[in-house]
């Protein structure tokens, strides 16, 4: 068989160009595997839209029933835990819950003001800063869903007190900026004591 001919049958059967001249030409890499490679980085990544998520969650807030919706927001609010770094800070914070609170009270929170823990209710009443805005990203549009406070905040908290304490928790919202209201200020409530005197 003559070159022409040659290289004509082996490009034609995929060998010639992407893999036989490929494995002279790249000491690394086939040239099938560089194609491939080459694709891959060249596949272009849609930009993410906060707005889509936004009017998505507008969408479940105002046409699903109270239990999707509950589902749905409250899961939204777990996953803010699952965040490695926020969750190992978790984790750092709860072998010193005193150490902890004495942070939030000296002004080292962004967004509460004062934490104050009364044992006999078993309760932590978290007093929020006075905001002009919600916190929430998913918030920042017309007519936020005010199922990001009743059920992802509230669930966020739940879970987020929940590591810190190492102990169930209820969450009661007190105050929202959703709602009407100056700061965001919720109430925990523990299940059984904390090694704290009344702060």
């Amino acid at each position: 068989m003559d070159r022409k001919k040659f290289c004509k049958t082996t490009c034609g059967l995929g060998i010639g160009s992407c893999i036989g001249f490929g494995l002279l030409s790249n000491g690394n890499l086939t040239a099938a595997e560089k194609l491939i490679q080459e694709k891959t980085q060249n596949t272009p990544v849609v930009p993410f839209e906060p707005r889509q998520i936004q009017i998505l969650l507008r969408f479940i807030d105002s046409s699903m029933d109270e239990s999707v919706k509950k589902q749905i927001f409250e899961r939204l609010g777990l996953e803010h835990t699952t965040n490695d770094q926020y969750h190992s800070w978790l984790i750092k914070n709860k072998k010193d819950i005193k150490s902890y609170f004495d942070w939030v009270n000296t002004n080292h929170s962004t967004y509460w003001e004062k934490l104050e823990y009364d044992p006999d209710l078993s309760a932590i009443k978290v007093i929020g800063k006075i905001v002009d805005k919600c916190a929430c990203p998913f918030a920042q549009c017309e007519n936020p869903p005010k199922s990001l406070c009743n059920y992802c905040c509230k669930n966020f908290q739940k879970a987020m007190f929940e590591i810190l304490l190492d102990k169930k928790v209820n969450v009661q919202i007190d105050e929202a900026f959703l709602s009407g209201g100056k700061r965001c200020s919720p109430t925990i409530f523990v299940d059984g004591k904390l090694p704290l005197e009344k702060i």
